[in-house]
């Protein structure tokens, strides 16, 4: 069953420790924890274009969140924690093929049965011809690329000194044969074939053309390249004989398994034919560092919530995905993902940490991983265990790193600021409101070849639209290849990269994702409007209407941080009915499932808190088209004469292909009070509404506020006793032709 996933925000007394917690504590205390971080920024034999940057900056901080960060009792002590970078202070060593290969194997030496290991690798990824035939099902093996490898001169010898598939996989069945618990992380990729058609100043794929790793004289490299695009072309790559997604390294098995080996997890920043960016983040911090967009989603979803399983995590980072307007990559989960991350407790999370005041200077050990930014206001509480309601003042975020902050008393919630030395000693800091900025960052069109009249047309557009007062959307604009979560071209279709024959040859504008990436396989194609030169009014009508429903499907996902409910109270399940069969396919929520016309999407929601629950369910379709198909109210669990709601939601058209998105709203229901109703959501129009004038502002308001486009950011106050709880889940699938 899926449940709601969402991080929890502990608004009262710290939850008890669960039973079986002093087994845990016991089992923590006796077991070591190990990580190997691997960081590839250089690579001398091949073209300096092919450098990164990023790697480097994922080890520092993933070490830096190990040595920390981590929930206690977990403990990672620093001589257990081993880095290869260039670069990077206090590193063990460069990360060369025999430097990975030797750790690799001091872990199989040393680990003991319920050790833990980490292992992160994060550089470039590639493919090659398998060098034994028949080894891959697709012809190619998967490869990592250490800083010392070499060009490709023959199949039998492959890339020098790459890290294959199976070569992988045999030191970690190393590891796990001692009894070990194995997590790992891959942050590159391995191929890609998507078309950018707006360019991203700052972003940077981590993937290598297999032309670029090959050696010898002109013929010998063209046979080469040929023989790799011949495999490639007649390959059923990215998927399995089922249509499932297939992970990049085959490391989990599809058998039976000794008992006595150590369990595994595996997460993959990319299918195998996808790239995966790094780029300065957070987004939107001056002078951020670079990372991997996947290590860095990771780090902050588990610094926000780190007592959740390995699902639980992999359901955040593609929520998170989808929160950032990013259709691709499509990160893969694998392995026994129902464990808890680390090994934790099952314990609510609590958004606290110590405060430390030095000199007049303010800090907690928290920052930008945990979703605070300057402005943040948290509670000063005497203890970890006090309630809000226990407050005695009140600090602001002025200045936020990734993983600390510094602090300065503020006066608010009708409480004067205290001086620095007041705060009382072995105090906390909670948080005490949340906040979802809904402001659109949107990226204008380039310049393109033949199309300046169009363009500068367009742009003029966007200036009336973000002037115009009450537009139904909140949008800031940017120059283009700047970050941003939606990106415009001006294009022809036909002038595209897979375009079909019959493609229109009418200027349009496009929007596309924040990679600003554009498929046209499959059937899919991002939104458009045609272009006339003599229609301007109704360029802006449309334009418009595409920005008000992208700000609305965006709204959604970003509210999905606001959630708090706890998964025991509400669970929601989403399955599958293919066409042709009676079977209900659960979804898994750290997947994203293939569909096609025919399928079905049925719901199972249960109710099990002590209030009612309203659920409204919305899809998000590839044009970003809102359709708002259920509004009921489940019965407590304590007054339910049924099994809740259970019933076919919709079926699958052939009007649309691509990504798209499947969103659960929960918002508990006040007694006598009406249903909240969503549909709003999915009119044109913008419902007439207004906050009240007094209260304490809820989940409810936060919902509203997308229908009202605000020109600040929404907010959430927390209390002891807080108003309805809400919370948003989002199940991202993607939509093909069927075969």
């Amino acid at each position: 069953m899926i449940k709601l996933t969402r991080r929890t925000l502990l608004v009262g007394t710290s939850a008890l420790v669960a039973a079986g917690t002093v087994s845990f504590r016991a089992l923590a205390a006796s077991r070591t924890y190990h990580a190997l971080l691997v960081a590839c920024t250089d690579y001398p034999n091949l073209p300096q274009k092919n450098w990164l940057i990023g790697p480097k900056n994922d080890a520092g901080l993933v070490r830096d969140y190990l040595l920390k960060n981590t929930p206690d009792p977990v403990k990672f002590s620093a001589e257990n924690v081993i880095l290869l970078a260039k670069d990077v202070e206090g590193a063990n060593g460069p990360p060369t093929h025999a430097a990975i290969k030797a750790a690799l194997a001091d872990l199989a030496g040393k680990v003991q049965r319920d050790d833990f290991v980490y292992l992160h690798l994060s550089g470039h990824g590639a493919q090659q011809p398998q060098a034994k035939a028949g080894d891959e099902t697709d012809g190619l093996d998967e490869i990592f690329l250490p800083s010392d490898i070499d060009k490709w001169i023959n199949r039998e010898e492959g890339v020098p000194n790459a890290l294959v598939d199976n070569e992988v996989g045999a030191a970690l069945d190393a590891i796990r044969d001692k009894g070990a618990f194995v997590w790992v992380v891959f942050d590159c990729c391995h191929s890609g074939t998507a078309t950018r058609a707006a360019e991203v100043d700052d972003e940077l794929e981590r993937k290598v053309e297999f032309a670029d790793l090959v050696g010898g004289d002109n013929a010998a490299r063209a046979a080469a390249v040929k023989a790799y695009d011949d495999i490639s072309a007649s390959a059923s790559r990215g998927f399995d004989e089922n249509g499932g997604r297939k992970p990049a390294f085959n490391l989990t098995p599809t058998g039976a398994e000794p008992i006595a080996r150590g369990k595994l997890v595996a997460f993959y920043a990319a299918q195998t034919v996808e790239t995966t960016p790094e780029m300065p983040l957070p987004k939107g911090t001056p002078d951020a560092p670079r990372f991997g967009l996947f290590t860095f989603t990771i780090l902050s979803k588990l610094a926000e919530n780190p007592n959740v399983t390995y699902r639980q995590l992999g359901q955040a980072v593609l929520q998170q995905y989808s929160a950032d307007g990013r259709t691709r990559p499509t990160p893969l989960f694998e392995g026994e993902l129902d464990a808890r991350v680390f090994g934790t407790d099952k314990t609510d999370a609590v958004m606290q940490w110590p405060i430390a005041v030095k000199d007049g200077d303010v800090a907690i050990g928290a920052g930008l991983l945990q979703g605070l930014t300057p402005g943040s206001k948290l509670a000063i509480l005497p203890s970890a265990l006090s309630k809000l309601s226990d407050a005695v003042g009140y600090l602001e975020v002025k200045l936020a790193k990734n993983l600390e902050s510094q602090l300065a008393p503020v006066e608010f919630d009708g409480k004067p600021a205290l001086a620095p030395t007041a705060v009382p000693a072995g105090a906390y800091a909670r948080v005490a409101e949340l906040a979802v900025d809904y402001k659109l960052l949107v990226a204008k069109p380039a310049p393109t070849a033949g199309l300046d009249k169009e363009t500068e047309l367009v742009n003029s557009v966007l200036d009336e639209l973000v002037a115009k007062p009450k537009s139904g959307f909140h949008i800031a604009l940017v120059e283009p290849g700047k970050s941003a979560d939606l990106r415009l071209a001006v294009l022809r279709e036909k002038s595209m990269d897979g375009a079909a024959a019959n493609a229109s040859d009418e200027p349009a504008l496009w929007f596309l994702p924040a990679s600003g990436d554009i498929s046209l396989k499959d059937g899919s194609k991002p939104p458009r409007i045609v272009i006339h030169q003599d229609g301007r009014d109704k360029l802006a009508e449309n334009t418009a209407k595409n920005l008000t429903t992208i700000f609305r499907a965006t709204g959604l996902s970003r509210l999905a941080a606001a959630s708090d409910y706890r998964p025991d109270e509400v669970s929601v399940q989403f399955l599958i009915k293919r066409q042709d069969s009676d079977v209900l396919e659960p979804i898994e929520s750290s997947t994203v499932p293939r569909v096609s016309p025919g399928d079905q999407v049925h719901i199972a929601a249960k109710n099990g808190s002590d209030e009612f629950v309203d659920i409204n369910v919305l899809y998000i379709g590839s044009d970003y088209s809102i359709t708002h198909i259920v509004a009921e109210r489940l019965a407590p669990i304590n007054q339910q004469a049924d099994q809740g709601l259970k019933e076919g939601l919709l079926a699958f058209t052939d009007t649309s292909f691509g990504m798209e998105r499947m969103i659960a709203v929960l918002t508990e229901a006040p007694p006598q009070s009406e249903k909240e109703d969503l549909s709003f959501l999915a009119q044109e129009g913008v419902r007439a509404v207004t906050r009240a004038a007094s209260g304490t502002p809820g989940f409810s308001d936060m919902l509203a506020d997308i229908g009202m486009a605000p020109a600040t950011r929404s907010v959430m106050r927390l209390a002891d006793k807080s108003g309805p709880k809400g919370a948003v889940m989002i199940f991202p699938m993607e939509t093909v032709p069927r075969a």
